[in-house]
């Protein structure tokens, strides 16, 4: 592939770099081609590579397989989670220098982890972040008694990171000598510590090239920002770029979702449909019904071969329930595990090897690149590693036990300073659960997939099927002492996101549905009309009723 002009440039620009990248208009591409660029300076020196930190883990390995292809190495680099980074990068390498040596191994917890009155000391975490000049010093203290006690809480990691990184001038020289540029995507989904980090990062020395999309800014619950990304084009040590073209979807679909966000977007000539409006009589049963009978029509009008290149995208789990119950095609409820969302390093290891048993297509030795340098790996341990994966394909499903024994073998070679923590009784959870279990085995061609728009994020399809576009529920909005003439929009802007997103995810058509009865919260029926976002910014003339 041919980079654009635009693509070029940033590929290219060697200083601090921040681009504001639509969906689909090739940011993966253009991040992964200018990680290549710097892997393969020369002045680039053995011990040093780049930070390369994405929103999930999905997209972080797909992010270093693209950049790692056609014998590129990877040197001294990170590829991962923020989250993950912090963790294994910071806290548990430099964190004894600035808070002690703690009792343990240290392990990663949630709230729900720990006793009640170390609970009220840090419900303050998982509230607003205040910025980390506004942390108060008892704050610290309560997290540094937990750490000594062999505990971080997985919502305190970048705070724990950025300050082990003001305060730990050892910590500060090493990322000095080591890294030579930090790319973080997606950042419209950082908050004030992952802002405050990268800005350290930079003020070491380090290039910083930060990517995101304001529009797809849907995390505000989760104390997400994009003021942070547009903070950022603002100062005067970076370039900003726009990289603004859609190569993914139909024009229908980019002049749909442009107007959508702008009454005054250009509309592209076209010949061709691509966002439709369902109204269905009845609930999302019936709904279901609908997407099973015209899924074959639908398939043959737009050339779509697969039914894993269709998706159904819900606002809510209620709705995601009642479709995974109801529907009679083949689909994959998209979920995230317990395991998946544990960052104990042997919750992560174990989750992949479960990925690697299930899919022939996985190598061993992508599993053991998350972990370890493989060449400089003894002959012995590889003898046993490689003992270990074939162990691990020759044994059938109904041996739980002797599974869970190979994975623990190979985590005590490659892990042998870590603790098990939860993650042995997460793995026994996933393996005695098939829908769970289900999420580690590849989509089947003949499976649609069906998921939360926020699950979506990321992803694409040719077909999307987006539920929930009714009043009430998207955007959500409540009424007060009964006056249903000034209702109050819980979250317009982040909900107007998310309808952008569930609508791009789309390549080739995007059908919009609702029914004329919709299941609320205390899962009763109730009458179903139109959302507002369906009449928003005459957008009704850019969609077609589909018969």
């Amino acid at each position: 592939m041919e980079p654009t002009e635009i693509q070029k440039k940033i590929i290219e620009y060697r200083g601090n770099v921040v681009v504001l990248a639509s969906p689909g208009s090739g940011k993966t591409f253009v991040l992964s081609e200018k990680i290549r660029r710097v892997l393969s300076d020369d002045s680039l020196l053995s011990y040093q590579g780049v930070i390369a930190i994405s929103y999930t883990r999905k997209a972080s390995a797909n992010l270093k397989r693209r950049t790692i292809g056609n014998g590129m190495p990877t040197k001294n680099s990170f590829f991962g989670t923020i989250d993950n980074f912090c963790l294994t990068q910071i806290v548990i390498y430099y964190g004894h220098y600035v808070f002690g040596r703690p009792n343990k191994e240290v392990e990663v917890v949630g709230l729900d982890e720990i006793n009640e009155q170390e609970r009220k000391c840090f419900e303050w975490i998982t509230k607003q972040h205040p910025n980390y000049n506004e942390i108060e010093d008892a704050q610290i203290k309560d997290l540094q008694k937990l750490f000594l006690k062999g505990y971080v809480l997985v919502d305190s990691l970048e705070l724990l990171a950025l300050h082990i990184i003001k305060n730990s001038s050892a910590c500060r020289h090493y990322f000095q000598a080591r890294f030579k540029y930090i790319f973080i995507d997606e950042y419209q989904d950082a908050d004030t510590y992952t802002n405050e980090l990268f800005l350290s990062f930079v003020e070491l020395g380090m290039t910083g090239v930060a990517v995101g999309d304001e529009n797809q800014s849907i995390f505000g619950f989760a104390n997400k920002s994009s003021i942070y990304l547009m903070s950022l084009k603002d100062r005067e040590d970076f370039m900003m770029f726009p990289l603004r073209d859609n190569f993914r979807c139909s024009t229908p679909i980019i002049n749909y979702s442009n107007r959508l966000l702008d009454s005054k977007s250009t509309v592209y000539e076209t010949n061709q449909d691509g966002v439709y409006l369902i109204r269905v009589n009845g609930s999302e049963k019936q709904i279901s019904s609908f997407i099973d009978n015209s899924i074959g029509e639908i398939k043959a009008k737009l050339g779509v071969d697969e039914n894993k290149e269709i998706a159904i995208l819900v606002k809510n789990e209620r709705t995601q329930k009642i479709l995974d119950e109801s529907l009679s095609t083949p689909h994959r409820l998209v979920r995230t595990t317990k395991l998946d969302l544990d960052l104990n390093p042997r919750s992560r290891l174990f989750a992949l090897l479960l990925r690697f048993y299930f899919d022939d297509r996985i190598p061993f030795l992508g599993v053991l690149d998350e972990y370890v340098d493989y060449d400089m790996l003894s002959a012995f341990t590889k003898q046993r590693l490689h003992h270990e994966s074939k162990m691990i394909k020759s044994i059938p499903d109904e041996n739980i036990d002797e599974l869970i024994n190979h994975f623990k073998t190979i985590a005590d070679i490659i892990l042998p300073k870590m603790q098990d923590g939860s993650s042995i009784t997460r793995l026994k959870n996933v393996l005695s659960n098939n829908k769970e279990l289900e999420s580690y085995m590849p989509i089947l061609s003949d499976e649609i997939q069906l998921m939360t728009l926020h699950k979506s994020k990321g992803l694409e399809f040719d077909v999307v099927f987006h539920l929930n576009m009714c009043e009430w529920e998207l955007p959500v909005k409540r009424v007060e002492n009964n006056d249903f003439d000034h209702p109050l929009y819980l979250n317009w802007e982040q909900d107007l996101k998310l309808h952008y997103v569930g609508i791009t995810r789309a390549r080739k058509a995007c059908f919009l549905v609702r029914g004329t009865k919709r299941t609320n919260s205390q899962n009763i029926l109730k009458k179903a009309m139109d959302s507002e976002f369906l009449r928003l910014n005459g957008v009704h003339t850019l969609r077609k009723k589909f018969y």
